[in-house]
């Protein structure tokens, strides 16, 4: 029986996965102080775990990493969001006529998460977020999502400097037929080269793509 307070090998193993998520390439003794486990415990679990392609261990050092299973994994859930299909002809839409980089990116708790991009072919870019996940407070995304759970409508969000230096991104909800914000898309494009005049056609292009996918949904 389960002790009172302990936890489960499958509660262990996640936190095993979310550490190499935060911290990538430690060795066993990092990790048995880090999520206070036994050795032998740790290496149990990181067996089991490169058997199923879940972490790779580095020959030269023995320490691990996440592995290309995961990533697959990831992918698959990604792939199977019901929105992203109808989203993406939109997306390339957006870049092509503002010819700067598109972000899709969705809640979770308190954090939002940068799923699916159609990245510029301008020489001056803006670092890939895909896979990030920021403080919703930080980005213009996250600002979005949070204030359109508290109004309706469409909307733009603005944010410069806030999850990174001389960056700004420009963004606006979408909703899905119960009307609630499942999602946000956005533009990221450095400040440098934003003017007045291409920031309020952005908004624009951003607002009716908003709409666009919502109403697809």
């Amino acid at each position: 029986m389960k002790r009172k307070g302990a936890k489960t090998s499958i509660e262990k193993a996640l936190d095993l996965i979310e550490t190499l998520k935060e911290r990538d390439n430690l060795g066993v003794t990092e990790l048995s102080g880090i999520l206070g486990l036994n050795k032998n415990n740790v290496f149990r679990i990181l067996a089991t775990l490169e058997v199923k392609g879940v972490v790779e261990q580095d020959k030269e050092t023995g320490h691990y990493k996440l592995g290309m299973k995961l990533l697959s994994l990831e992918h698959s859930y990604i792939e199977n969001l019901h929105f992203l299909k109808k989203a993406k002809p939109f997306m390339r839409n957006l870049r092509n006529r503002t010819l700067e980089s598109v972000y899709l990116s969705i809640p979770h708790k308190n954090s939002i998460v940068y799923i699916h991009s159609e990245e510029t072919k301008r020489s001056v870019l803006v670092n890939s977020r895909i896979g990030k996940r920021y403080p919703v407070d930080k980005t213009a995304s996250g600002k979005a999502i949070t204030k359109g759970k508290k109004i309706g409508g469409f909307f733009i969000e603005e944010d410069t400097n806030g999850a990174e230096p001389e960056v700004t991104e420009i963004a606006t909800v979408i909703r899905d037929e119960t009307k609630q914000p499942i999602a946000s898309i956005s533009i990221l494009v450095p400040t440098e080269r934003l003017k007045k005049e291409d920031k309020e056609f952005i908004k624009s292009m951003l607002l009716e793509t908003g709409v666009g996918i919502s109403n697809q949904l």
